[in-house]
């Protein structure tokens, strides 16, 4: 594990779709960062809202930031990971456009590598921002753990609590880098054909508990730091819509994205009953959908398609995974 003896460096991957005005907001709290190693790069993935022509922009160019332009989009996954390859900090963020931090944010985060170089993952306090009211005072979200179905839940028991935990908050996480290089799946079993840290096959949903999965089985240690603090706008760049008013082609993905990640990384009888709950999941969606979007009735089937498409590409991964070291303990 690398241990750093000097000041961090961080590299913020910020991914936009069509959120302009969140993007404008999100990059003035990183401007006024009082920490000043810091880079910043913004991955637009084919907007039209007017976000491509403010990122050529003088306004834009005057931060002194860095842009990749993507021409459609390519989801979460492959979006962050367009970014993070092009990163050069020794510590780097993909930090979800509708959250921002506190000023003190990045100067918080270098003291708390100092102290503790074997940490590899840090997450803030997240605190709820209210597009009416504004900044609030409610707790959004600490630390994550996984649950049964291989999403994430967060623990708000002791949301001012320092502790060690399984993984940061998804939307505002800090990755050790070279810790990330370590978990990333290499150019011959990925997808794209590039080292990737979240696998872009998943679009979106999911991606997050799978690349912790992986850090964690590398040994990772993931400190939950209240001192850190951001406002995040939940849902923000879907407006808050529940998953069955997602599309097909969404709900189909919750499904295929979770399978993968359970064949991926977990072993042994975790992985056996955790498959067969998965697997099963789909049944129970479609029924539900049959009430609350019946045009929507097939999409969880196709998610079995989905995944039988991708298996011998799992199959590999899951090879890989395993002799990543030392296995921690799983669900």
């Amino acid at each position: 594990m690398a241990v750093l003896s000097v000041d961090p460096s961080f590299s913020v991957v910020v991914l936009n779709w069509n959120t302009l005005e969140l993007l404008k907001k999100n990059l003035a709290a990183l401007k006024a960062q009082s920490y000043s190693s810091l880079e910043v790069i913004v991955v637009d993935n084919g907007s039209t809202d007017g976000s491509v022509e403010y990122l050529n922009s003088e306004e834009f160019k005057s931060f002194g930031y860095k842009s990749v332009m993507l021409s459609e989009n390519t989801g979460f996954a492959r979006g962050m990971n367009e970014g993070l390859r092009v990163s050069s900090g020794n510590w780097l963020m993909p930090l979800n456009v509708d959250v921002f931090l506190a000023p003190d944010f990045f100067a918080k985060a270098a003291e708390k590598i100092k102290a503790d170089p074997a940490v590899t993952m840090i997450g803030p306090l997240i605190y709820r921002y209210d597009r009416e009211r504004g900044e609030t005072e409610e707790v959004l979200c600490t630390y994550v753990v996984p649950t049964r179905f291989l999403s994430l839940a967060t623990d708000l028991t002791e949301p001012f609590a320092e502790k060690f935990v399984f993984a940061p908050g998804g939307c505002a996480p800090l990755f050790m880098a070279s810790e990330l290089e370590k978990a990333a799946i290499p150019e011959e079993l990925s997808a794209s054909g590039k080292k990737e840290y979240y696998d872009e096959r998943y679009f979106a949903y999911g991606e997050d508990i799978d690349l912790y999965l992986r850090l964690n089985a590398i040994g990772g240690k993931a400190l939950s730091a209240p001192s850190l603090k951001c406002h995040h706008v939940h849902s923000g760049s879907q407006e808050g819509v529940r998953w069955y008013e997602k599309s097909g082609a969404t709900i189909t993905r919750l499904g295929s994205n979770a399978l993968d990640t359970c064949l991926k990384n977990l072993r042994g009888f975790c992985c056996f009953k955790t498959f067969i709950l998965l697997f099963l999941a789909p049944l129970g969606r479609s029924l539900y959908l049959l009430f609350k979007a019946p045009a929507k009735f097939f999409a969880p089937f196709i998610t079995y398609a989905l995944f039988f498409k991708r298996l011998s590409l799992t199959r590999k991964m899951r090879a890989y995974f395993a002799n990543l070291k030392p296995q921690t303990k799983q669900l």
